[in-house]
């Protein structure tokens, strides 16, 4: 009866292990958000020129994932 006990007791201690590791993990910070894209890029090219490139669609994308891809067909 004491290797049970003993075997309940390492099974909820190892649970309490990693839960503890689990809530003081420190979580990631996203890379970039959609609103920090910028609208316009100045481009520095041969010989010392620059130009402007507009950034068509920048933060124009939604900032949720979605599984459904397609419209469901009626009927």
């Amino acid at each position: 009866m004491r290797t049970v006990w003993a075997t309940v007791l390492s099974v909820w201690l190892l649970f309490a292990v990693v839960a503890f590791l689990a809530w003081t993990r420190q979580q990631p910070t996203p890379a970039r958000s959609p609103q920090s894209i910028p609208g316009a890029v100045i481009v520095k090219g041969k010989n010392g020129t620059t130009r402007l490139v507009v950034v068509s669609g920048a933060g124009t994308k939604a900032p949720h994932a979605t599984t459904r891809t397609s419209p469901v067909p009626a009927g």
